[in-house]
């Protein structure tokens, strides 16, 4: 994949973030697409729906339940082999983002069982 491609895809991963569903892919005449890539597989999709829905919730972390952060940092680690099967760029993105989430989920976790004093 040469450095221009590259960068046109790692571009729509990132916007994919805004939001879980829609992502807006910018091709190289300018034009804007809201469909998935031609390449999507029904495998790549589920992963990416659970993806979606486990680090959409991040704005809503301190409002959960010890239960169920303790259930979405399960769901992370799950979710983390699958992705690890991804090429390169896809994997380093999306297990950033998914290692953040989860980092996120368990540092709320353990400040709601370990209240300060």
């Amino acid at each position: 994949m040469n450095r221009r491609l590259r960068a046109i895809v790692v571009v729509c991963l990132l916007t994919g973030f805004m939001g879980p569903g829609t992502v807006f892919c910018t091709s190289q005449n300018g034009a804007q697409s809201t469909s998935p890539p031609a390449t999507q597989t029904p495998a790549r999709e589920a992963w990416q729906r659970e993806f979606d829905r486990i680090c959409s919730r991040t704005q809503e972390a301190m409002s959960f339940s010890e239960e169920d952060l303790a259930s979405l940092v399960q769901r992370c680690d799950a979710l983390a082999p699958q992705i690890e099967k991804l090429d390169e760029t896809r994997r380093k993105v999306y297990l950033g983002r998914l290692h953040m989430c989860r980092g996120l989920y368990a540092y709320v976790l353990e400040s709601k069982r370990n209240p300060k004093k």
